[in-house]
């Protein structure tokens, strides 16, 4: 019996070092409350899921799963900061993609 050959399209991915880049300044915020060099990788990240093609979405769950894999999040009990603190990286996230 023929397998039919699977011609889901390969969805874009980050580079693995902005995913470096994104852990580490997230790790940042979450520690210290504070943005240091986030911004401007969220920037570096938008621009690279662009000229990959990426959705808004894709990137948008992208940076959730690394959020979601920090072990201070993973290990927090979830709550109204920490809430806050994705929704932010969130709207910075979209206003970097679409800016």
């Amino acid at each position: 019996m023929m397998m039919a050959r699977d011609l889901t399209p390969q969805r874009p991915e980050l580079d693995p070092a902005s995913v470096e880049a994104l852990t580490t300044s997230l790790q940042h915020y979450v520690e210290h409350g504070t943005d240091g060099d986030l911004q401007s990788v969220l920037r570096r990240v938008a621009v690279e899921a662009r000229g990959k093609h990426m959705h808004a979405e894709q990137l948008l769950i992208a940076l959730k799963d690394v959020w979601y894999s920090l072990p201070s999040v993973r290990q927090a009990p979830e709550g109204d900061a920490q809430f806050r603190m994705l929704q932010r990286i969130i709207t910075l996230s979209i206003r970097q993609y679409y800016g």
